[in-house]
C-alpha cells in the first residue's frame, strides 16, 4: 500500500484529519508547494476519494488544511455535503442535497446527545 492508499485508508476510518501542506508536498515527492505541486496534489486527493478544505489548497506549506473520505458514513459525508452545497450555485436544484445533509446531521446531533 503506497502513502496515498494508506492516507485514505486512515480517512474511510477515521472520517476525517488536519495536515499541513508541507506533509502533502512530501508525499508528492515536492520540495516547495508552488501552483502546479498544488495541482498534483489536488488531483491524488480526488483519485482517492479525498476531499479538501478550504477548496483551493494554499500554497503556504505551514497552514493547516482539513482533509475528509467521501466514503465515511459519518463526518466524512456530512463535510463531503457541506462542501458541495458551499460550492453550488444557488440557483441550482440543491433540495436532495440538502435534505441529505439534515438527515445526516440529525443523526450526528442525536448520537452525540445519546452520549451526554
Amino acid at each position: 500500500m503506497n502513502e496515498w492508499e494508506s492516507l485514505a485508508h486512515r480517512l474511510r476510518w477515521a472520517g476525517h484529519e488536519a495536515r499541513d501542506i508541507e506533509n502533502l508536498v512530501h508525499l508528492v515527492g515536492a520540495q516547495k508547494a508552488g501552483a502546479r505541486v498544488i495541482e498534483r496534489i489536488e488531483q491524488k486527493l480526488a483519485e482517492h476519494n479525498i476531499g479538501h478544505l478550504p477548496n483551493k489548497l494554499p500554497t503556504d506549506s505551514t497552514r493547516r488544511v482539513l482533509l475528509y473520505s467521501k466514503e465515511h458514513d459519518g463526518v466524512g459525508s456530512v463535510l463531503s455535503l457541506v462542501h458541495e452545497l458551499a460550492l453550488a450555485d444557488p440557483a441550482d436544484e440543491q433540495n436532495a442535497t440538502v435534505r441529505r445533509l439534515d438527515t445526516l446531521l440529525k443523526h450526528v446531533t442525536s448520537s452525540v446527545l445519546k452520549d451526554r
